[in-house]
């Protein structure tokens, strides 16, 4: 039903995030896992000074009634707690993933949704306090909203970055858990469609940089912020999308309707692809996996990373894109977005970790020498699969010669540890994920038992969410 003359699309997507009906029980596990690698990223930023430094930067509503915020001791008012829980889940390249015509991260609402759920339990006091059954219910909506969008809406050919659906699925999400009218959601909403909307430009050489990381705790912050406006009795506008010439349709879209290509239900949520073990772009994952195990080929038959002659990696459109990259590598945000770097710290070392993007590694010259051997070019078939809804693919193929052999060696990866085709052989190694995340924090000696709050559903669901957020503060 429409309300109060709102585009269509609009009001299919507040409709949908304000449905009571509930989720099955593998939608439920599938949702406590993107939690718990959710916030275990966040903890492990904590750890990360360039992240911490600018979060200095964000702290001027600190008081003793405030949200808490994971991974510090902090009490924040609520625009600043989401900027905070949002770019620390972002900060590492780490958190889940959904690739499609428009690539993003779903979890990066996560900002919005623990503090407007806190926030709301915080200032109406006559009311039970909010518990996590809430909160996954709304994520799963959350990753639906942000992940339909992104299956036939391209922002990234337009230049603008993906964090305007950040915001969009934001602002309902926020809506909803503040207990606001369907007219104050739409409200928000359609603020966040007119609003200003980020450049891709921070992702990209040459000013590629730690923009990409907090981009979108401001998206999930302001998505949030224009629920609060919406709470106020702000107004909205009905046709934010579809007014003639100064509609989002037409000036932002060019004259392409943004629009929804299938129903909305739990789709998103389980289909998500999460990052494990690496933290490398999306479209990486599996030419690091490759790199990894071509250097215990190499190494088995007596070569070493020093005697690779070249490597050519065949790789998607997609990744041609966004992370094909040559020339200095001026920042950790340069590397973790260059698939030259990234297959070439899996050959040198076996690994990559978020400790892999700074010195002392970045400077290392053997690495820059492997580096500089690694070309990439785009396999058209490949492309086909990536887009195929039926695969979704990441496929990526590696050919690697070294000195004094004749033949290449090659590895070929279609989908990676993350992907729903290996869903089941990946949970363990979200749990070894997170227990990593927190190794270098003060919760390191209490990650077996939160890792075991998280994914029960009897432990997790009926807890506040206030008090969940407190067993990952530092208080």
């Amino acid at each position: 039903m429409a309300h109060a003359g709102y585009d269509e699309v609009l009001v299919q997507l507040v409709d949908y995030v304000y449905e009571q009906t509930s989720f099955d029980n593998e939608t439920l596990r599938l949702a406590r896992y993107c939690l718990l690698d959710s916030i275990g990223c966040a903890i492990a930023a904590s750890t990360d000074s360039d992240c911490m430094r600018l979060m200095q930067g964000a702290q001027f509503s600190q008081n003793d009634n405030g949200v808490p915020v994971a991974g510090t001791a902090l009490k924040l008012g609520p625009v600043e707690a989401a900027f905070h829980i949002g770019s620390m889940i972002r900060w590492l390249e780490f958190n889940d993933t959904w690739l499609a015509q428009e690539w993003g991260h779903p979890s990066d609402s996560l900002g919005a949704i623990l503090t407007a759920a806190a926030w709301q339990s915080l200032m109406d006091s006559q009311s039970s306090a909010m518990n996590m059954t809430t909160v996954l219910n709304t994520m799963i909506r959350t990753y639906e909203v942000h992940g339909v969008l992104c299956l036939s809406n391209c922002f990234n050919a337009l230049g603008i970055d993906h964090v305007v659906l950040v915001k969009m699925a934001s602002a309902i999400a926020s809506a909803q858990l503040m207990g606001l009218s369907k007219d104050q959601a739409l409200s928000a909403l359609s603020n966040a469609v007119i609003d200003g909307h980020a450049l891709r430009t921070y992702r990209h050489a040459p000013n590629a940089g730690t923009r990409k990381s907090w981009a979108a705790g401001d998206a999930t912050a302001r998505g949030l912020q224009l629920a609060l406006f919406a709470q106020t009795g702000e107004m909205g506008y009905p046709t934010a999308l579809t007014a003639s010439r100064w509609g989002f349709n037409e000036a932002v879209l060019r004259g392409k309707p943004l629009n929804l290509s299938r129903s909305l239900s739990d789709f998103v949520i389980k289909n998500i692809l999460f990052k494990v073990p690496n933290p490398a772009e999306y479209h990486a994952q599996t030419a690091v996996e490759a790199a990894i195990n071509l250097r215990a080929r190499i190494l088995a038959e007596g070569f070493s990373p020093e005697s690779i002659e070249y490597v050519r990696v065949e790789t998607t459109r997609p990744a041609m894109q966004i992370i094909d990259k040559s020339g200095p590598m001026k920042n950790s945000a340069d590397r973790d977005h260059c698939l030259q770097y990234m297959v070439a710290v899996g050959l040198q070392t076996g690994n990559l970790t978020i400790n892999d993007f700074h010195d002392p590694l970045a400077s290392d010259t053997d690495l820059e020498a492997l580096r500089l051997k690694i070309t990439c070019a785009e396999r058209p078939s490949f492309t086909e699969s990536y887009y195929d809804p039926e695969k979704r693919a990441i496929p990526n193929s590696l050919f690697l010669k070294c000195y004094g052999r004749d033949e290449e060696f090659s590895e070929t990866i279609e989908y990676p540890l993350g992907h729903v085709r290996r869903r089941e052989e990946c949970f363990d190694a979200l749990l070894t994920k997170f227990h990593l995340n927190l190794s270098g924090s003060p919760l390191r000696d209490r990650s077996a038992v939160l890792a075991g709050i998280l994914t029960s559903e009897s432990k997790l669901d009926a807890m506040t969410v206030t008090d969940f957020l407190k067993l990952f503060s530092w208080n």
